[in-house]
C-alpha cells in the first residue's frame, strides 16, 4: 500500500523490509472531542517508529503536546531538550527528568501546524526509548520551529504512546483536520 502525498506528506513503501517505512495506523481526521490520541498494542516488528501529525488544530488555544510511554505519566522518568525559533528569536531549553513535553505552544485554531516524531529502540526491553522529533507551525511569519530530543529512561519496550495535549480545556482539543499516522521503519534486528 502507498500512502499519497495528499494523505500525509510522505510517501511509503508497503513493506518496512530492511529500510523502509511501513503504514500501521492513521488517526483522524479528529473531531473536536479530544485532547489525546493513543497507539496502543504497537508492533514489536521494527527497528524505528515515526508518528506524523498532519495539519495539526486545536479549538481555540495552541499548547505543548505531551508525549508518554506504555501510560507512564511520572514526570522524572523523562528528559527533553528543545531548540526553536518564534519568529523573534531563538531560544533553547534543556531539562533532565522534570518534565516530557515534546513541543512549544501549539497548534492552535488559526495556524496549521506538522509534527515528525521519530523513536528509536523502541521495541528493545534493555533500554530506554530516543524521540527525535522536527515540528513547526504557519504562524502568518511568527510561528515556531524546532528540533526537539526526548529520553525515555524506563528500560521497557514501548508498546503504546500517547500524545496529550497540555491542559484538558475543549479549547485545547484536536480539530479537523488535523491526522496521526503511524509508521514502522525497518526491521527489528
Amino acid at each position: 500500500m502507498a500512502i499519497r502525498p495528499a494523505d500525509h506528506g510522505i510517501v511509503a513503501s508497503s513493506s518496512g523490509g530492511a529500510g523502509g517505512m511501513e503504514f500501521i495506523q492513521k488517526i483522524g481526521p479528529m473531531d473536536g472531542t479530544t485532547t489525546a490520541v493513543s497507539f496502543t498494542s504497537i508492533p514489536q516488528k521494527y527497528r524505528h517508529l515515526r508518528i506524523v501529525m498532519a495539519n495539526g488544530r486545536r479549538d481555540s488555544s495552541g499548547n505543548r503536546i505531551y508525549v508518554n510511554y506504555n501510560g507512564d505519566t511520572t514526570a522524572g522518568n523523562y528528559g527533553w531538550q528543545v531548540t526553536y525559533n518564534l519568529g523573534g528569536g531563538g531560544v533553547s531549553s534543556t531539562s533532565a527528568g522534570s518534565d516530557f513535553y515534546i513541543s512549544p505552544d501549539w497548534p492552535s485554531a488559526n495556524n496549521a501546524s506538522y509534527c515528525v516524531w521519530d523513536f528509536g529502540n523502541y521495541a528493545d526491553s534493555s533500554v530506554g526509548t530516543t524521540c527525535q522529533a522536527q515540528l513547526g507551525v504557519d504562524g502568518r511569519n511568527s510561528g515556531p520551529l524546532a528540533c526537539v530530543s526526548q529520553g525515555y529512561q524506563v528500560a521497557s519496550a514501548v508498546n503504546r504512546i500517547d500524545l496529550i495535549s497540555g491542559s484538558t480545556s475543549s479549547a485545547y482539543y484536536y480539530e479537523a483536520p488535523t491526522t496521526f499516522a503511524l509508521f514502522g521503519i525497518g526491521t527489528a534486528a
